[in-house]
């Protein structure tokens, strides 16, 4: 019945979601530029939202962007960026382009007015994030809203994880891995462009560290040490050999508490020939290992031997494929408790909890329309158009204290790992 489940699931969320009739105050989406993650990310969830529209879309080649329209059933497509942002009847925009490009679009869609959803990482580096998130056009009165699309947290599931390394007195490590089977991107892959905002962390590498930061309560992290390994034979040398395939690093939190990240744009997992390189096959996890737990949550036992002994319990929690948890995922909860008399263990036991979440628990942040087929996308997409609209939602943000912070980190890994940090734009405002 589960993989019944799962494959109504996957149908609904990836290849056919409901298409709804928007109201007439719907929110119209204009995509800066015809990229491959959008269907998933925005042109799927919003055909199933009543207050979503994708509108219009504009690229760098308009046959390109023409073919792009027609094939997703967008009705407007515009010559240039410029003229999408010209566009009085759109009202946001939700903008994948390489890398590099963020800082300067986010800038001018602002600048034009529109509402930005933009894809991570937000910017270069940490200079262009601060530049952006504490511009006067993105933090004065009735700015438009500016949110960078950690699409993953929105979901139930993550929340859920979170909630059970919440009830852990004290967490001391995390570790996060995520990687790219070897094949899945072409050696071109504008993800290994130096000059763009390429490499490993800035791509699977930033849901790792992003991950881990979540399970420290976003509190500030030193990298304690960072390594990397080279493009090498997938690219040719100069600015490129700057270009991180794989990224692993230690952070410290001034607390004392410690996270490993491991994330491998190429891994040694063939991808299958027969598979479409935009198929991007990713099982990633984050691990909570051996965190000391409330003991009050167990119930001890009451024979006389027992008495006056010390309940102790640690926890590991582990969520599997957190970035696409509508297909499956899975969040294991591993209890280790002892009673301890005189400082001895008079009796040890193990508990192991299997827990899912593809819809809330309870019913406070559901609508009708919500089912367990929403993608981690449409989740967000809910609390984006609440943001719009000035409306309540489930309290999931990632606001720009956040969006710097996370840009910090990376910088401060690249120095660590002795790689440099990725150019800042070249944008100016007009005066």
């Amino acid at each position: 019945m589960s993989f019944i489940n799962l494959i109504q699931r996957s149908y609904r969320a990836i290849i056919n979601p409901p298409d709804l009739r928007a109201k007439s105050d719907a929110i119209r989406f204009g995509l800066l530029g015809a990229s491959t993650i959008a269907p998933l990310a925005l042109i799927g969830p919003a055909k199933s939202h009543p207050e979503a529209i994708v509108a219009a879309v504009a690229a760098r080649d308009r046959r390109r962007a023409e073919a792009y329209a027609k094939k997703h059933g967008i009705p407007i497509v515009h010559d240039s960026y410029e003229g999408l942002l010209a566009d009085t009847s759109i009202d946001a925009v939700y903008i994948a382009l390489p890398n590099g490009l963020h800082y300067e679009w986010a800038l001018r869609s602002l600048q034009a007015g529109k509402h930005v959803l933009l894809e991570k990482p937000a910017t270069s580096n940490a200079v262009d994030a601060e530049k952006l998130f504490r511009h006067p056009v993105a933090t004065g009165p009735n700015a438009p809203i500016l949110l960078e699309a950690f699409h993953y947290q929105f979901h139930p599931a993550w929340q859920v994880f979170l909630s059970e390394v919440g009830r852990c007195s004290s967490v001391k490590t995390v570790h996060s891995r995520q990687t790219i089977p070897r094949g899945a991107l072409a050696p071109d892959d504008i993800r290994f462009d130096f000059d763009l905002g390429g490499g490993c962390l800035m791509d699977v590498g930033t849901y790792a560290l992003s991950a881990v930061r979540q399970v420290l309560n976003r509190e500030p992290v030193k990298v304690v040490e960072a390594s990397h390994q080279p493009l090498s034979s997938m690219q040719d040398k100069s600015s490129k050999d700057q270009v991180d395939r794989v990224i692993v690093a230690t952070l410290r939190t001034s607390s004392g508490k410690t996270a490993t990240i491991i994330a491998d744009i190429a891994s040694s997992l063939q991808w299958p020939p027969f598979l479409p390189k935009s198929w991007r096959l990713n099982v990633p996890r984050v691990t909570v290992p051996m965190c000391q737990a409330v003991s009050e949550e167990v119930v001890l036992d009451p024979a006389p031997e027992f008495k006056d002994a010390e309940h102790r319990m640690q926890k590991t929690v582990t969520i599997w494929n957190y970035l696409l948890p509508v297909v499956w995922h899975r969040i294991d909860v591993s209890e280790e408790h002892r009673l301890v008399k005189a400082g001895k263990d008079i009796k040890t036991w193990k508990e192991i909890r299997y827990v899912k979440a593809y819809n809330w628990l309870d019913n406070e942040h559901r609508t009708e329309t919500h089912g367990d087929w929403w993608t981690t996308w449409r989740y967000q997409l809910e609390e984006f158009i609440h943001r719009v609209k000035g409306r309540s939602g489930s309290g999931v943000w990632i606001g720009a204290e956040e969006t710097i912070a996370q840009m910090v980190a990376i910088d401060e890994i690249y120095r660590k790992a002795g790689l440099e940090i990725r150019p800042s734009s070249s944008f100016e405002v007009n005066p």
